[in-house]
């Protein structure tokens, strides 16, 4: 299971270097993972230390948004993030966990060596240069029928919990958290618009008894315990002003001019105030121009230090 990140290893059932979390699929887990990139990586794979995020290969930009932030905090955070390399919330998970300098493993429905789908070769090359690629299908082994779904049970079992951060009825991603629930995992699921197609899978989970997450500290919440470290961004100071354009911002106003009205201001100062708030990250703007509240939280005031009188 060595070799430069260019090879095609190889680690057998019961061989040094399987993850032992794949034996909780006792006969079903895979005979042997083929794999690109950090062996290492692999081989340190411990079930509480690993998170499994899947989603829709059609999300909204919303839910791209939140599987790119899971996977930038909880990999910075030192969980290692699993998903399928897909299209949409699976690529962005990757994506996220190689932006804040994290570990990923990306499972695939191929060979370890056929890059499915051929759009995301790039976000394939820098998966293999720092983390790594594994599948239980032959080198050389095109995606077929039925491979996908197979995959899902690796992606389950290697996580302590599966977040399922958007995804319509059916779905792979509900059938990856199914076989996690019946593997005694945690599954989470990002709650979405009760009239939004993509959002129905993941709202049925929560129905269900899934664990609402809302953003990276609920993940570690259940994983680690309330309290724990806490990963939500801190930007920079806001003055007061801009403080209350964001605090519009996340009570619904979503336009310049419900800002000005919310805020008391000119629609000219609005549009200003919004436009810092998104160089400084407190806000997105998407394509029809709308504005919405990011994670990210102001630092909180000092506080003055008080003396007590003998």
């Amino acid at each position: 299971m060595s070799g430069p990140p260019g090879d095609i290893w190889r680690v057998g059932r019961g061989g040094d270097g399987y993850p032992p979390a794949l034996l909780d699929l006792d006969e079903d887990a895979p005979i042997a993972l083929y794999g690109r990139g950090n062996a290492d990586l692999v081989r340190r794979l411990t079930k509480a230390e690993t998170l499994t995020i899947v989603g829709s290969r059609r999300p909204s930009s919303y839910g791209l948004e939140v599987a790119e932030e899971l996977g930038h905090l909880l990999g910075a955070a030192g969980l290692v993030i699993v998903s399928g390399m897909a299209r949409g919330i699976d690529a962005a998970a990757h994506r996220g966990a190689l932006a804040g300098g994290g570990s990923t493993v990306a499972v695939l429905g191929s060979g370890p060596d056929v890059v499915y789908p051929r759009s995301e070769r790039g976000l394939y090359e820098r998966i293999v240069a720092s983390g790594a690629v594994v599948s239980e299908a032959l080198p050389g082994t095109r995606p077929g029928r039925g491979c996908f779904p197979k995959r899902n049970r690796i992606m389950a079992a290697l996580g302590a919990m599966t977040v399922v951060v958007e995804a319509a009825e059916p779905s792979g991603s509900l059938i990856t958290a199914e076989r996690a629930h019946k593997l005694g995992r945690e599954v989470g699921a990002v709650p979405g618009r009760v009239t939004s197609r993509v959002a129905r899978g993941t709202n049925g989970l929560l129905a269900d008894g899934a664990a609402v997450i809302r953003d990276a500290q609920d993940v570690l919440d259940c994983l680690l315990g309330a309290g724990m470290t806490a990963v939500r961004p801190v930007g920079p100071s806001l003055e007061p002003e801009l403080a209350r354009v964001a605090d519009a911002v996340e009570g619904g106003a979503a336009t310049p001019d419900a800002v000005a009205v919310a805020g008391g201001l000119q629609a000219p100062e609005a549009a200003v105030a919004l436009a810092r708030l998104e160089l400084l990250g407190y806000v997105r703007v998407d394509a029809a121009g709308r504005y919405a509240r990011t994670s990210r939280r102001a630092p909180e005031p000092r506080r003055e230090a008080t003396t007590l009188n003998p």
